[in-house]
């Protein structure tokens, strides 16, 4: 299958010679090299959405963009952010990343990104405002309108900005964006042979990954809606709290009323809030309940949602010919929500009061062509593939594309949440700064993804305290961190689970006085195949057979936490003896193994493997791999090869997937 790997970068290598229209259908901007200014196009955007959750009126900012490349970090001193022509520049599309076909350097950098568009006139005596989305951003921005800095951002979050000083006719958007970290970096704060920092657990890929959206605002901006609903036992009435943000960008106060609108099952209900008064350009979030009598709940196999619509009017003067005032329509958000109680009872997890034995795999934003960016044809083709393997529960690094979710919501298919802070030693985790970033990214990441059915627990963080020398010890910094990030993801939703991601590696502490704010444990498993042990200890590396004790033991330290499996997995890139490390054959054989002897225990409420689809991790990557069998830069523990060919262990975990009930 890897000869498949060599014909396709062959091809890679053609298409950074194609000409730039038949490059901008792989969405990669041009080389760095000198090019001869391309023509200015000036497009207004289209209505075409790739997220259903969201205020009406969205409008996608995509067609052709222009892109520069910065590595000499010069790019703000000569004032790209202002200037008019589009010498330097080269054509693209966006979303894309700069380095997205690189398998050699993983090298952190600055991009700037250009825009020239259009907007719509707004009709007669209308005051409208406009705002700009970007749906995903790696990693630091600072975005421009007209010459003129609107702000910055920092994260792997959608944000979104003022158009402040627009123009009529053409206007010019510019983003720096940086993929540069620091040694304390979140994720990647590991040295990087190019520019000090960028290196971490998966490819550091520069550029604005995901979609560019702007909206008109009409006087009251529908800011953001969250739904949260709660169910004190399976029968019972569900109790939604919904809480609108309102946010009024006239100069003048305004009374402002909200109706609310839930559809579902057997339930239309309309409800009309009071009119509040907002002052002038100010925010107020309004808060109010949604009850549903006999809710039809949000579970695997049976994903029943819920729609809800909430809608801002002000309140305008007295018509002449009637008494009454008139409500004119300002903005409207819509979203979808399911019904659902998660509950532990003696370490073991349930859902709508039955217990969890879920099957999945991890997914990592990576295209062997577009890079981080993927189109929505490969969004949708990684959801296949996990349908078609009968899974019920996937995971990520850090949080996904918002289309993921919306498809996991409909499919009924749950989602690990996981804050990006990755692998961090106990010393960052001493530094005040670094626990309030950490505390941020988990804050971040509950608020974009709390309306989301799928979304079962949030992990805060991913293997920490996990080199060697640390022995996993949780340490007084650390400790205030998983207090902290949990407490603030309770205060947000305290529905789900609160979890973290550890490491399994005999020796190792099996628990922690910082376990007390969590409800659930994920434990990233490789018995067998890393050398799982205390290097202090004298000892061989551990076996496949140590697992299922060392699972006890955990447990028995840990009784009223479920644990899920959330990364167990081998490489493999190519056929080999069954006793041979590297091989498909030994992938198979270690992969059902193991499964089996998470299905044995009742307290492990599922197994996520590690992943579904190959990905770029660091140039040098072996992944434990004998080096006959390494293919540096690609994490090969995957189902599926980067070239979307799948490995000989995909249809045997389908057969075992798909015959395992979620719901014991």
């Amino acid at each position: 299958m890897r000869a498949l790997l060599s014909s396709t970068l062959a091809l890679l290598a053609l298409t950074v010679a194609l000409p730039d229209a038949a490059r901008a259908q792989v969405g990669a901007p041009e080389p760095g090299t000198p090019q001869p200014a391309p023509e200015l196009e000036v497009q207004a955007p289209t209505k075409r959405l790739l997220v259903r959750e969201g205020q009406d009126g969205r409008l996608l900012l995509g067609g052709r963009w222009y892109f520069r490349q910065d590595d000499l970090f010069v790019g703000v001193a000569q004032g790209w952010y202002r200037q008019r022509d589009l010498a330097g520049w080269s054509r693209a599309r966006v979303p894309s990343s700069w380095n997205a076909q690189d398998l050699d350097q993983n090298r952190a950098s600055v991009g700037w990104y250009r825009k020239e568009f259009t907007l719509p006139e707004a009709p007669k005596d209308v005051q409208r405002f406009w705002k700009v989305r970007f749906e995903g951003i790696n990693y630091r921005s600072t975005v421009w309108l007209n010459g003129r800095r609107l702000g910055s951002f920092i994260g792997y979050y959608p944000f979104e900005l003022d158009l402040t000083g627009l123009r009529r006719g053409r206007n010019t958007l510019v983003l720096k964006v940086s993929s540069l970290r620091g040694r304390t970096d979140l994720t990647h704060w590991r040295p990087a042979p190019f520019n000090g920092f960028g290196t971490g657990g998966w490819w550091n890929f520069g550029g604005i990954l995901r979609e560019v959206y702007v909206r008109p605002i009409d006087t009251i901006d529908v800011q953001e809606v969250r739904a949260l609903p709660r169910l004190d036992c399976v029968r019972c009435r569900a109790r939604v709290a919904v809480r609108t943000t309102l946010r009024n960008l006239s100069g003048k106060p305004r009374d402002v009323a909200l109706t609310l609108r839930v559809r579902g099952p057997g339930l239309d209900e309309r409800i009309a809030l009071k009119p509040q008064r907002l002052a002038a350009r100010t925010r107020r979030e309004i808060g109010t309940r949604v009850d549903i009598a006999r809710p039809k709940l949000w579970q695997p196999g049976s994903p029943v949602l819920y729609t809800l619509s909430a809608s801002a009017q002000t309140v305008e003067p007295k018509r002449k010919k009637q008494n009454e005032p008139e409500l004119v329509r300002r903005g409207t958000y819509r979203l979808s929500f399911g019904v659902r109680k998660l509950e532990t009872r003696r370490g073991v997890l349930y859902l709508n009061g039955r217990r969890l034995r879920l099957r999945g795999a991890s997914i990592h934003e990576d295209d062997i062509v577009t890079g981080g960016a993927l189109t929505p044809a490969t969004r949708s083709s990684l959801v296949r593939r996990l349908v078609d393997l009968g899974a019920t529960v996937t995971r990520a690094h850090y949080p996904l594309h918002p289309a993921f979710l919306e498809a996991f919501d409909r499919l009924g298919i749950l989602y690990w949440a996981q804050a990006p802070v990755y692998q961090l030693p106990n010393s960052f985790f001493d530094l005040a700064a670094v626990r309030a970033s950490a505390t941020r990214a988990v804050r971040l990441t509950v608020e974009n993804n709390l309306n989301h059915a799928s979304v079962f627990a949030w992990s805060l963080v991913n293997e920490p305290a996990g080199s060697r020398s640390e022995l996993g010890r949780i340490g007084p910094g650390l400790e205030a961190f998983i207090r902290d990030g949990a407490a603030a993801a309770r205060e947000i939703d305290d529905t789900r689970l609160i979890a973290i991601d550890r490491q399994a590696r005999d020796g190792e502490p099996l628990t922690s006085p910082a376990y007390r704010y969590l409800d659930a444990l994920g434990v990233n498993e490789y018995f067998g195949w890393y050398g799982s042990y205390r290097p202090d200890l004298v000892r061989p590396p551990t076996t496949t057979a140590e697992l299922g004790p060392y699972l006890d033991a955990l447990h028995r330290a840990n009784p009223a936490l479920p644990l899920v499996i959330t990364e167990y997995g081998a490489e493999a890139s190519r056929p080999g003896p069954v006793s041979e490390p590297g091989s498909y054959q030994f992938q198979t054989k270690y992969t059902i193994d193991h499964l089996r002897i998470h299905n044995s225990k009742r307290y492990i409420a599922g197994s996520i493997a590690w992943a579904l689809r190959d990905f770029r991790v660091e140039p040098g990557w072996r992944g434990g791999a004998p080096l006959a069998y390494a293919t540096p830069p690609w994490n090969n523990k995957s189902l599926i090869e980067e070239t979307n060919v799948r490995k000989p262990v995909y249809s045997e975990l389908r057969k075992r997937w798909r015959s395992t009930r979620p719901l014991g």
